[in-house]
């Protein structure tokens, strides 16, 4: 489509000329692969405005713009085309009714109250071992996320599967228009957004709406009201049942064999008997694995080939995690959301998971509509029908409805409450499950509960984190894109937690080593686009599936990953071209690019986002002419390319030191590092150092005169001391080389000498007048020790020391 076929579907007026193709619809200013092609779509909401980011789309390359006021400024984007419309959300949703009409394979439609995304997502993985597919991305199932959802489909597929979400009434009724499935699978009805519908049966009534022009629905038999609904206002459609009950139903499945990890499952159906090992063993993946093998089965697929089909499923971001608690207990958390629907999944996985007494720890429900006596009283039942052994309530309604609760159950009104009258002793020999909505913050109390395995941990300040990102946007002009280096773990401060920070602090982009660092950030609920900076041709589809960026250095790395895209239906996926302008590692070279440009050309699977290097020595002076030199070689590269491709792609080359001694070449974004953590020199930025590496002291003794300390009994004194004994060695991160005088602790207000040979979990440290005993604090680095002095004493660099210390090593957060 161009802007005169959108004008006209959309009913706009047009101001410009926009002759070009659009190839993808953007509404999200920090989204991937934003270029000429690209439709920017200013949205409004409560509390965001889509139109403050024009400027910076034009920046981007954008040309067309979809918009409900036109710019004050408009003679600044001289080129660029505008359709001013009403309303811009209904827009988008004509567009994508318009894309939907093109569409001649099988469109499948998934609703529900749980487990939506998953059934989604294993249909689709069904079905497209044996067909091609195209999904909704992520959980794209709401008013917006749907119409782009459609957009990706086209004929060259054989089956779109989208997922259909509401949260109030009306909603389905736009969705069933844009979607206009052939078949409908209704997962099951549960009580979110219950506070905005009169009941129920009404939200099941607006679900099916959905249905209301489909040619078949596939649901549970066993769901009583979704059942009756069908029956009472949809009985003209067609159905597909399945139960684990009741034998009538069109598809009768069975778990035969359960153990922790595996289920084995046998489905009858049409008089033939089928048996599958599927890979999960809780109730709740066991319904979404029946309900996809149902839709997978009604839509014609040979149930033999669904049956192997299921075997690989993958897991789809496990939303509870089982963990050593203090005193010998088993934790198990569940921080994703807190509905009754989602309560009873997890006191099943509880009890599966349950050795011994139980403790259910629960916050308040948020969301949830209707009488606050009736909803507790049920969850009281529940949990009393559960034979759980003790309730703790946290939350001001949970307060107010405690004498629905069995005698001896505790209540606090907040978190904090809570954490103000936590004794460790009160918990132990039992099995803990730490249920609450993200509001309450219950990651605080899984950290009291959670059994520390060590005294020493890596604590980060993740104010100061925010300070020195701050401070880099300083040297920035607005618009520019900010990329945070994620990989080896964030430098060792914690994937999941620095890239949740800074996703929420407004991040573009983040950069990770390897494809599992980027498959473990989406699966702790990273949505912001990732690089991968090394991706294995292994682990191509996985990228896909991840929705992961592959950096695309050498021809091998292009074809395998062009191979992936076609195999998963990608269309335009974008990917990031690194060129090699001196640093000698991965990208293509100067004698590369024609070839590169051959490929290239007319490629519809996959879309150049942006082209980068890296320097390799930004933050020497006496290499400044090499840096500038690197700078020329991209800039070559990147106008031999745009020229081949024909469309505009972004620019970015400068790292931690580039950003503050080169502002010039900041291109379209930057990509921080180490410099986030305030470890390094810039030039007019005050950085702030974010980590502090502490133990304590395990036990004091006196040595005698002319005995050894350590292996090797490198160490003698001729004098009387007093040693304490440090529980950090080299599988800790600390290098060997501080031994023997080289290094030093800080406890009790003095430095204290390393002595003898460090050994692998352990050291000794000279403490001899200082009165130090067991339990006493040590600095390993931090406030009194910096890590650039350690670095120094290592003969190493500080990212090598901190790189070092493992994941093992406990983290702690903290924001001052």
């Amino acid at each position: 489509m161009n802007g005169y076929q959108i004008a006209t579907v959309t009913g706009g007026m047009l101001k410009g000329d926009s002759t070009a193709e659009i190839d993808s619809l953007v509404t999200d200013s920090r989204a991937s692969g934003i270029g000429a092609g690209s439709l920017f779509i200013a949205l409004r909401g409560a509390n965001h405005d889509g139109h403050r980011f024009i400027r910076q789309m034009y920046k981007k390359g954008v040309r067309l713009f979809l918009v409900e006021d036109e710019p004050d400024d408009i003679p600044d984007f001289h080129d660029a085309a505008f359709i001013i419309v009403p309303d811009t959300l209904t827009a988008l949703q004509n567009i994508s009714s318009f894309r939907r009409s093109a569409f001649h394979g099988q469109m499948i439609a998934v609703t529900g109250s749980a487990g939506k995304t998953i059934v989604k997502e294993w249909l689709a993985d069904i079905l497209g071992s044996v067909k091609r597919v195209v999904r909704s991305p992520k959980s794209f199932n709401s008013q917006t996320g749907v119409p782009l959802s459609i957009w990706n489909v086209d004929d060259s597929y054989d089956f779109a599967v989208i997922e259909a979400g509401i949260s109030r009434p009306g909603e389905m009724q736009k969705l069933a228009g844009i979607i206009r499935p052939d078949v409908v699978v209704i997962t099951n009805i549960g009580e979110a957004h219950d506070e905005n519908f009169a009941d129920k049966r009404m939200k099941t009534y607006e679900k099916l709406t959905l249905a209301d022009d489909a040619r078949l629905a596939v649901f549970c038999l066993d769901h009583d009201i979704v059942r009756s609904e069908i029956e009472r206002d949809h009985c003209n459609i067609q159905t597909f049942s399945w139960s684990l009950t009741n034998n009538a139903a069109d598809l009768f499945a069975e778990a035969c064999v359960r153990n922790d990890s595996s289920t084995v499952v046998s489905f009858l159906y049409q008089g033939q008997l089928y048996k599958s090992l599927i890979p999960f063993a809780d109730k709740a993946s066991l319904e979404n694995c029946i309900s996809a093998t149902a839709a997978a089965i009604s839509c014609g697929m040979d149930p033999e080939l669904v049956m192997k089909a299921l075997e690989t499923l993958p897991a789809v971001a496990m939303r509870m995690e089982v963990k050593a608690g203090i005193n010998h207990s088993v934790l198990i958390e569940d921080y994703y959301n807190s509905d009754p629907g989602s309560l009873n999944m997890a006191i099943d996985f509880l009890q599966s998971h349950s050795h011994g007494n139980t403790t259910l720890i629960l916050s308040d429900f948020r969301q949830i509509g209707g009488d606050e006596k009736v909803l507790y009283s049920s969850v009281a039942t529940r949990i009393q029908a559960a034979g759980i052994d003790r309730f703790i309530g946290v939350g001001e309604a949970l307060m107010r409805q405690r004498a629905l609760f069995n005698e001896g159950s505790c209540f606090y009104s907040s978190t904090e409450e809570f954490i103000s009258s936590f004794r460790s002793t009160t918990f132990g020999n039992e099995t803990i499950l730490l249920k609450g909505a993200r509001v309450f913050g219950f990651e605080r109390i899984g950290m009291l509960l959670e059994q520390q395995l060590h005294q020493t941990r890596f604590e980060i300040n993740l104010g100061s984190v925010v300070h020195n990102l701050n401070e880099f946007r300083k040297k920035l002009s607005p618009g520019t894109g900010i990329m945070a280096m994620v990989k080896a773990f964030a430098y060792g401060a914690g994937s999941a937690e620095i890239a949740s920070l800074l996703e929420y602090h407004g991040v573009n982009y983040f950069a990770v080593a390897y494809a599992d660092e980027g498959v473990a950030l989406r699966d702790s609920g990273i949505t912001t686009p990732i690089m991968v900076m090394n991706p294995d041709s292994s682990v191509m589809d996985m990228m896909i599936r991840y929705n992961l960026e592959p950096e695309i250095y050498s021809v091998e790395s292009y074809n395998a990953f062009v191979r992936a895209a076609i195999h998963n239906g990608a269309v335009r996926y974008p990917v990031h071209i690194k060129i090699d302008t001196g640093m000698h590692r991965l990208g293509f070279s100067s004698e590369d690019l024609i070839g590169l440009k051959e490929k290239l050309t007319g490629e519809e699977h996959i879309r150049v986002a942006y082209i980068f290097s890296h320097l390799a020595g930004s933050e020497d002076a006496a290499l400044d002419s090499f840096t500038h030199e690197q700078v020329k070689r991209l800039k070559y590269a990147a106008s031999v390319l745009r020229e081949a491709l024909g469309y505009d792609f972004g620019l970015h080359i400068l790292n931690s030191s580039g950003i503050a001694r080169f502002p010039q070449y900041q291109f379209d974004m930057v990509r921080p590092g180490i410099g986030l953590y305030g470890i390094g020199k810039y030039p007019d930025l005050n950085m702030i150092h974010t980590g502090r590496f502490i133990t304590m002291v395990s036990q004091v003794k006196t040595i005698q005169a002319g005995e050894p300390v350590g292996y090797g009994c490198m160490d003698v004194s001729y004098n009387e001391r007093e040693i304490a004994i440090i529980p950090v060695g080299y599988a800790d991160g600390m290098r060997r080389l501080l031994g023997n005088g080289r290094g030093a602790f800080y406890i009790s207000g003095h430095r204290t000498a390393i002595i003898g040979n460090i050994c692998m979990d352990m050291c000794m440290t000279d403490v001899t007048g200082l009165r130090v005993k067991p339990g006493d604090e040590v600095e390993i680095f931090g406030e009194n020790i910096s890590i650039e002095e350690m670095a120094e004493w290592c003969g190493t660099i500080p990212y090598e020391i901190l790189t070092s210390i493992p994941p093992r090593v406990k983290r702690v957060y903290f924001n001052e």
